[in-house]
């Protein structure tokens, strides 16, 4: 999700994040990962809709991200 052939950028539409949230327990915390390089761990903040998108705002910095992360992401 978010991506499809090397490099190309896919637009996600709220269906696409549900379906994709959809595999996991529902009682994880949900963190975002920022900067490929030095993955970053962020807490997802405020959720709100403006100028015809949903927007997800960033809660705070948390810290690095296991390595285990970029991983899976396929960052590595």
């Amino acid at each position: 999700m978010g991506r499809h052939r090397r490099g190309a950028k896919h637009e996600v539409t709220v269906a696409d994040l549900i379906n994709e949230l959809r595999r996991f327990d529902p009682r994880l915390e949900v963190r975002l990962a920022i900067e490929p390089r030095m993955p970053q761990e962020h807490a997802v903040g405020i959720v709100t809709e403006a100028d015809g998108m949903v927007w997800i705002g960033e809660g705070g910095r948390r810290g690095y991200a296991p390595d285990e992360v970029g991983d899976r992401l396929g960052w590595t």
